[in-house]
């Protein structure tokens, strides 16, 4: 008897969603198993944990443009802001306040839009950090199947086609 031909991969590249860092080890663990060797990748995910947000006005000309946003706030009086400086991409801008909640921020955003302040922007912020995705590639469809049974009860355990 002919030995079986081994089963043709039905998909050339599969990728998972993004794992936080303790469901990527756990799935990585799981995986070990499935032994995939060069077919599986891990691929860095840049992400940002939004633990805040920031109502603002942004920079524009510098020290004397926050002096004259600053200006314009007192006219309409808003007394509540911050001109921001240090060393970043928001130096000058005008800071009118942080919210945990991205509605409060909104809020506040329209009542200043109806007191006539132009450019209000809101700007979620948090800590940057990696997650992690996993590419397979050439693979079959009953190892497809055991690549989520590897990720059963993990929200990234979602397989699509490759971009």
């Amino acid at each position: 008897p002919e030995p079986a031909a081994p089963p043709t991969p039905a998909y050339a590249c599969l990728e998972t969603e993004a794992y936080a860092p303790p469901d990527a080890r756990r799935f990585e663990t799981r995986l070990a198993r499935l032994e995939l060797g060069a077919r599986q990748m891990r691929l860095a995910v840049p992400y940002q944990e939004v633990t805040s947000h920031l109502v603002y006005l942004p920079p524009n000309g510098g020290k004397e443009g926050a002096e004259r946003r600053v200006a314009e706030l007192r006219e309409r009086g808003i007394s509540d802001y911050f001109v921001m400086q240090g060393d970043s991409p928001l130096r000058w801008a005008v800071s009118l306040g942080a919210f945990k909640t991205e509605a409060s921020a909104r809020t506040l955003a329209a009542e200043l839009a109806k007191k006539g302040v132009q450019g209000v922007r809101v700007l979620p912020r948090g800590p940057q950090s990696n997650r992690f995705a996993y590419r397979f590639r050439d693979i079959d469809g009953p190892t497809r199947a055991r690549i989520l049974e590897a990720g059963r009860g993990m929200e990234a355990t979602i397989l699509h086609i490759c971009k």
